[in-house]
């Protein structure tokens, strides 16, 4: 039982730090492009990254409150 708990705890760690993450990420994103194209290119190219960066934490945020609603399920 106690190592089920810790393991809870140890999803609601990661999930508040995923949720950190995303706001990070979305401040990040929010820049307006240069008038340089080469710039604008390397911009873009960032946001990609971005992109990628939350879908991933996205999907890592969902499979965890899954885990989270397995433990309420077992109480």
């Amino acid at each position: 039982m106690r190592e089920i708990k810790r393991t809870k705890e140890q999803l609601l760690k990661r999930r508040d730090e995923i949720e950190k993450q995303l706001n990070m990420v979305n401040q990040d994103e929010r820049i307006q492009l240069d008038n340089d194209l080469e710039e604008q290119s390397i911009q873009l190219e960032q946001q990609d990254v971005y992109n990628t960066m939350e879908d991933n934490l996205r999907k890592e945020l969902n499979m965890i409150e899954d885990e989270l609603l397995d433990f309420e399920d077992e109480d």
